[in-house]
């Protein structure tokens, strides 16, 4: 696909409604697709945070497969996590919201593509998604059953972030099990920037979220 028919794409995205249904149904409500903002870390490069160092202030948090009720303690943790590590906000009738990292692209193809764009692989159009908790919800079972949370039940692979960004968070399933890791403040973090130069200078990511990266380290050096 071209730059100019990657914008094209990019300008018309909205929200998938079935990604929205199975958000629905996992518990939690769809709020907005959230502005690639020269402030807030990347979707891309907030998945990263698995590879930073424990000096950089990574904190990890794992469950084994055999655990009892796999599922339950993994959303029990993780709703700890989440509410201590500072990665939801609250509104004012006591909601609880964050940021998940989600494609927001849909599967067919915008009427306003060039012709023979069909034919290309078309990149992943990764978003921060604003969510709210609903009173039931359960992302290691059904979030992740349906594919918005995951690979499958007990399987997860999503990245989440505070509405500030300053706090990030990806979930992950490993050999001895599965969990999630989180850092503070991503735009100090050495790893996460590089990537984020690996990630503005490859033909491989979507234009616009190679253009975010750019933005988004050069806010941070401002800092």
């Amino acid at each position: 696909m071209t730059a100019i028919s990657q914008e094209k794409r990019t300008m018309t995205i909205g929200f998938p409604r079935e990604s929205e249904d199975k958000l629905s149904r996992a518990g939690f409500k769809f709020l907005e697709v959230v502005e690639t903002r020269d402030d807030l870390v990347p979707c891309l490069v907030a998945r990263y945070v698995t590879y930073v160092q424990l000096e950089d202030g990574r904190w990890d948090v794992v469950i084994k497969h055999d655990e009892p009720d796999l599922g339950a303690r993994f959303n029990a943790e993780w709703e700890r996590a989440a509410q201590e590590r500072g990665l939801f906000s609250t509104t004012s009738d006591g909601r609880r919201e964050f940021l998940l990292g989600l494609d927001v692209s849909a599967d067919a193809p915008n009427a306003e593509d060039e012709p023979g764009d069909e034919d290309e692989e078309v990149p992943p159009s990764y978003r921060w998604v604003r969510v709210q908790l609903c009173d039931a919800w359960d992302v290691a079972g059904v979030g992740c059953a349906t594919g918005v949370f995951g690979a499958g039940e007990n399987n997860p692979t999503f990245c989440a972030a505070s509405s500030s960004g300053d706090v990030v968070m990806t979930a992950s399933y490993w050999q001895v099990g599965i969990g999630f890791t989180g850092a503070s403040r991503p735009d100090r973090i050495t790893a996460l920037r590089e990537h984020a130069h690996r990630i503005a200078s490859s033909d491989h990511v979507e234009l616009v979220q190679r253009q975010w990266a750019e933005r988004w380290l050069s806010w941070s050096q401002g800092r």
